[in-house]
């Protein structure tokens, strides 16, 4: 076993056995007041996952509910990631990165990320993924762009936030698809919540170029993913993200969950500090020899600013 893969499953291990160990304390403590709470594949992503990026929630004064304690004096990025609203708020950045991989450890990427608060209303986050297990330093390049358009609609619960997404490939030299979307998260209550659109999955996708093969098509087609967001404890926030439908518009096909394809991603985010998440997210497609399809990702986030 090379060095990257040793690092890889060590890095793997230690996510996921530390979130567990942290997340889940004993009975006894779990009786004592102030729970604790907190992405990990996201195969995302959440990107990771994606996996990689886990969504908000509509307004801070949500967060006092959240967390059990009372929110802090101007508190505008609370602990817990139900209740953050879906932008960065103005001024505050955000630096993180993923180590992602799949089942088998043959193929593994690295996934830096950064992004800021331009307002309240509009943010920005430049996501790159490069491979590492064959160091390739060219990689996927992009832009993506959030500007709110609802937040605290429907007694608070409702948030809606316009995204857009493109970029380029250094090692293919060509140009990512754009991702229009809406970016959608609906609290049913303080620790429950459904979400769709978040970045990287946008529901519009339009291929501008043929991604390098010659005489290639340019797909477009429109998706239908969801998410369910759940906050067990104040620090720890759990997101299981699906697609239900791609529908075809051009040079693509239809697929529908259970029929054709069954993506889903579990991610685990746990806010160590204010300032500091740590994630680990693991993904397959149930429809679709789901052991070859396992991928893992693990990451950490931090937050620069008046949070």
């Amino acid at each position: 076993m090379d060095v990257v893969t040793g690092i890889a499953r060590s890095a793997c291990t230690w996510g996921i056995t530390t979130l567990v160990t942290i997340a889940w304390p004993n009975p006894a403590a779990a009786d004592g007041a102030g729970d604790a709470k907190t992405t990990v594949v996201a195969a995302a992503p959440s990107d990771a996952a994606a996996a990689s990026e886990p969504a908000g929630s509509t307004a801070a004064p949500t967060a006092a509910t959240a967390t059990g304690e009372p929110a802090a004096p101007g508190s505008r990025y609370p602990r817990a990631v139900i209740a953050r609203p879906l932008t960065l708020p103005e001024g505050v950045a955000m630096v993180g990165a993923d180590l992602t991989s799949n089942h088998d450890f043959t193929a593994m990427g690295g996934a830096p990320v950064i992004g800021y608060g331009i307002t309240d209303d509009l943010e920005i986050q430049i996501p790159y993924a490069f491979a590492t297990k064959d160091f390739e330093a060219k990689g996927s390049l992009n832009v993506d762009v959030g500007y709110k358009l609802l937040r605290g609609a429907v007694d608070g619960k409702l948030e809606v936030i316009a995204r857009a997404r493109s970029g380029y490939n250094l090692l293919t030299e060509t140009a990512n698809p754009l991702m229009i979307g809406a970016h959608v998260q609906y609290n049913f209550t303080d620790t429950f919540a459904v979400i769709s659109g978040f970045a990287g999955t946008q529901q519009l996708s339009i291929a501008l170029s043929d991604g390098g093969v010659m005489g290639g098509g340019k797909p477009i087609d429109f998706s239908v993913p969801v998410s369910f967001g759940y906050q067990p404890t104040p620090l720890l926030y759990l997101q299981l993200d699906t697609k239900l439908a791609r529908f075809n518009i051009s040079d693509s096909a239809n697929a529908f969950v259970f029929a054709d394809t069954t993506p889903v991603a579990l991610t685990a985010v746990y806010n160590v500090i204010n300032a500091i998440d740590i994630q680990a997210s693991i993904g397959t497609d149930l429809s679709n020899t789901p052991g070859d399809a396992l991928a893992f990702l693990v990451g950490a986030r931090w937050y620069a600013g008046k949070l």
